[in-house]
């Protein structure tokens, strides 16, 4: 039987070298699976050969070094780490190494933004990293959320399954951004094709009907002088110019706003005040903060650790923050639910479902529990939210279409009865 030389982890992390014999090698990677070690490479020993192998790293010294700068240039968005997590999992369960399965995604991701990325990942694992510590020298693709459930998991010999969590996390973050933007998409739609419309008739069709009104010089209806005055006023290069410039204004001071403390908590607190809009962000922040706190606590990451990481995920700094205070206030490393109510942000539900908890030693359970509760809440508020919306859109480009062909055929009626005297 041939031997192989391999390179694994133990469950608390630590690097493991050595040689074993076996008959092939999915049965060494089952030997290593049934001593609790975590397989990262297992080759045949009269396969590897020290002086090639250093040839090709010092010859691989260029590629190596595009490949640094591609992975800093790289633009990746979360629906492609989704699909690597996924297409992990499976290499890893099928009995793949990490080694052979990161080879094999690379190769599939060539030519990718993901590419260069999982190219330096793959060297890192090789040179005795773990994969954890590779991911996390990608901020920008791989957030501290997903690297410490990738360590969670090396640390307990579980990374196949935290991958499985960590894709169905994804799935649902994603699930939940489609509902809303395929909600928003139809109301968007007709408002464009009002706006468009409106504009088209205020600039190319009304100055015509001005000048026919003019030339027959009929004191005109109200509505009708009403519509020629926003007519040419719409049509003014200094009033389009002037409201350029405010749009401007307002965008400069909301993205200046928001790159000061003071700022960002101003319009976030105002953000979760919104009628209608506010409840429905409160209900996706829960449901991101309790799916999140569960995923990394069902995976062995301390209390505080996760708080941190879940507080790093908030978007919105109000919240944020009470998750802040929330983790200073703990005293006893894992009752949270006392601190989180404290600060009078969180709702009693969810505040309640977490003592239960706490309580039961299952908090992870409890947090999922309450994270469902809440993305349904989201479903049910963003279908209501539409609900109104879609009428009240239409409802305001009719009101605008009839005002204008109100005030054209009161004109047109008016002249008529005029010349009809």
């Amino acid at each position: 039987m041939p031997d192989f030389s391999y390179s694994a982890r133990s469950k608390s992390g630590e690097a493991i070298n050595g040689v074993l014999t076996a008959v092939d090698r999915k049965a060494a990677l089952a030997q290593l699976v049934a001593q609790g070690h975590f397989p990262i490479s297992v080759d045949v020993t009269a396969q590897k050969k020290g002086a090639p192998a250093k040839s090709a790293s010092a010859k691989d010294g260029a590629p190596a070094a595009k490949a640094s700068d591609a992975a800093k240039k790289a633009r990746v968005n979360s629906r492609q780490v989704m699909l690597f997590t996924q297409q992990l999992a499976n290499l890893l369960k099928s009995g793949m190494s990490l080694k052979q399965a990161l080879e094999s995604l690379t190769r599939q991701q060539k030519g990718k933004s993901l590419g260069p990325i999982l190219e330096q990942v793959g060297e890192e694992i090789v040179q005795g990293s773990n994969l954890s510590d590779a991911l996390a020298r990608h901020p920008r693709v791989f957030t501290r959320f997903y690297t410490n459930m990738i360590r969670a998991g090396e640390q307990s010999g579980t990374l196949p399954e935290v991958l499985k969590r960590l894709t169905d996390h994804y799935e649902r973050l994603a699930d939940i951004r489609e509902k809303v933007t395929s909600a928003l998409l139809y109301p968007a739609i007709i408002l464009i094709v009002g706006i468009v419309v409106v504009f088209i008739f205020m600039v190319f069709l009304l100055p015509k009907f001005t000048q026919m009104f003019q030339d027959l010089g009929t004191t005109l209806p109200l509505p009708t002088r009403i519509l020629i005055a926003t007519g040419n006023l719409a049509s003014n290069i200094w009033f389009l110019g002037g409201l350029a410039a405010v749009i401007f204004l307002i965008v400069f001071a909301y993205k200046r706003a928001m790159k000061t403390v003071e700022g960002r908590l101003m319009l976030d607190r105002w953000k979760l005040r919104i009628p209608l809009a506010g409840n429905t962000l409160k209900a996706a922040f829960f449901a991101q903060f309790s799916r999140t706190l569960a995923t990394l606590l069902g995976n062995g990451v301390p209390v505080l650790t996760a708080l941190k990481i879940a507080e790093d995920t908030m978007t919105n700094l109000v919240i944020a923050r009470e998750i802040a205070k929330a983790r200073e206030r703990v005293t006893d490393g894992t009752t949270i639910s006392a601190p989180l109510a404290a600060g009078q942000i969180f709702p009693s539900l969810l505040i309640d479902m977490l003592a239960i908890g706490e309580q039961t030693g299952d908090m992870p359970t409890a947090l999922n529990n309450v994270a469902s509760l809440y993305e349904q809440e989201l479903t049910q508020d963003v279908k209501r939210f539409t609900t109104l919306l879609e009428p009240a859109v239409i409802v305001m480009i009719a009101l605008v279409v009839g005002f204008i062909v109100f005030s054209v055929l009161s004109a047109v009626m008016s002249i008529t009865s005029g010349l009809n005297r």
